[in-house]
């Protein structure tokens, strides 16, 4: 299961709902939780009468000064977290959060990052550029995005939406990995356009099932005719945990994956976990 997970936390209320579910899966592999806050570079100036460049004594009073605020913040976190029996490790960096990050991702071994949808400065929504996005197209390591609003997620019952191709069942593997002490139960789903693919959708669901090994987890079958993104929305609910990968055969997983994001951002859905489809996993 996982051993490192990543937290990343701006000094927010919002961001901090990540803990829970990490603290969860923490507890129960036994995985080092870091929790990593990026003091980010001060952005260019944009108003037309101010200079040109920030005087680097300031910038660097500036920095300092942030810099032991995050040290005084996740020194209060670790203790927090920690209460929990979960192993912590902190650490502060300077630099752009989304690079920052993904460079500690690399080389601290990341093998999951759990964020929330919502930090100090607003909603980080999935779009081109975001914190999310960027760790999930340049990195390697799963992504559980959990909602900022609601009752945390329990982790204890995964949809995992299928389209029929190998990307798509990358999402079985991590199932089956979270159902040893996490997920007790999994819903498998097939949308499907018309009534004549039901039988065939329905052997595959049947296939499927029997990869998963483990001996305690209930598996659940549903084909369900419609529009994928809000079938998907609809089976997930506002208290299970949904599993996807990022690519399918058809697009549809690619295509799905921006709204279902959104929903969770917005407190419809209550987490989403994000899978690489073909990403190489971290080895110790």
């Amino acid at each position: 299961m996982f051993q490192q997970i990543m937290v990343p936390l701006d000094g927010s209320e919002l961001a901090e709902r990540a803990l829970p579910c990490a603290e969860r899966l923490g507890v129960a592999s036994g995985a080092t939780l870091h929790l990593v806050h990026v003091v980010e570079l001060a952005p260019p100036l944009t108003w037309p009468f101010a200079p040109a460049y920030m005087p680097a004594y300031i910038h660097d009073d500036v920095v300092a000064q942030e810099t032991q605020q995050a040290t005084a913040y996740l020194d209060k976190m670790r203790e927090r977290v920690a209460a929990s029996g979960v192993h912590v490790r902190t650490e502060h960096m300077v630099g752009y959060a989304a690079a920052t990050l993904l460079d500690y991702e690399r080389d601290a071994g990341i093998d999951l990052v759990v964020m929330c949808s919502h930090g100090r400065t607003g909603l980080a929504r999935f779009a081109l550029g975001s914190v999310a996005e960027h760790l999930l197209r340049h990195g390697t390591a799963p992504e559980l995005l959990v909602r900022p609003f609601g009752d945390p997620v329990t982790l204890e019952h995964a949809v995992v939406p299928l389209d029929g191709s190998e990307q798509a069942e990358e999402a079985l593997r991590v199932v089956d990995q979270l159902a040893r002490d996490v997920v007790h139960e999994v819903t498998v789903l097939r949308v499907i356009g018309t009534a004549e693919e039901g039988p065939e959708a329905e052997r595959y669901l049947e296939e499927v099932a029997g990869r998963l090994t483990q001996e305690h987890l209930t598996c659940w079958r549903r084909v369900a005719q419609g529009d994928p993104t809000e079938t998907i929305i609809d089976v997930a609910g506002t208290d299970k945990l949904l599993v996807m990968a990022t690519h399918g055969r058809s697009g549809l997983m690619r295509w799905a994956l921006g709204s279902v994001a959104d929903r969770v951002a917005h407190g419809g859905v209550a987490a989403v976990l994000l899978v690489r489809a073909g990403a190489a996993p971290h080895t110790p």
